[in-house]
């Protein structure tokens, strides 16, 4: 997804505060159909693929939380032995993606991925449909 300079930079500076204060190894903003908007990672992950799985993974988890009468779905959470992602609904148009090994910092990292989301959507919400 191309975005404009002033996006590009203001986007930067809100991803770069994130990483600081949740101390994650992958970042990510991607759409609801998988499209990269920005996607960091210490890891070998291939960015296309953890982006497409991401979408996958948060459009199934909101059809089973309607499907359940849940409401709307904010975030998925997937832990494995050595770590944990956390998915956030940005607004039915993008998911703010966070990952890392550090299994003791899950409730910081998911605390400021909720803290930082209203901020993301605000800088994301002008970006026309068209555009991803």
């Amino acid at each position: 997804v191309r975005v404009s300079q002033a996006i590009a930079q203001t986007l930067s500076k809100e991803l770069h505060a994130i990483t600081n204060e949740g101390n994650l190894d992958t970042l990510a903003i991607v759409t609801q159909t998988g499209a990269r908007v920005a996607f960091f990672t210490k890891t070998s992950a291939d960015a296309s693929e953890l982006s497409a799985i991401a979408a996958a993974l948060v459009n199934a988890g909101a059809l089973a939380s309607n499907k359940l009468g849940f409401d709307d779905l904010t975030d998925v959470m997937v832990r494995g032995t050595n770590g944990f992602l956390i998915l956030r609904a940005l607004f039915g148009r993008f998911v703010l993606v966070g990952g890392t090994s550090n299994i003791g910092a899950f409730t910081k990292a998911a605390t400021v991925l909720v803290n930082h989301s209203k901020s993301i959507s605000d800088i994301l919400k002008d970006i026309p449909d068209e555009m991803y």
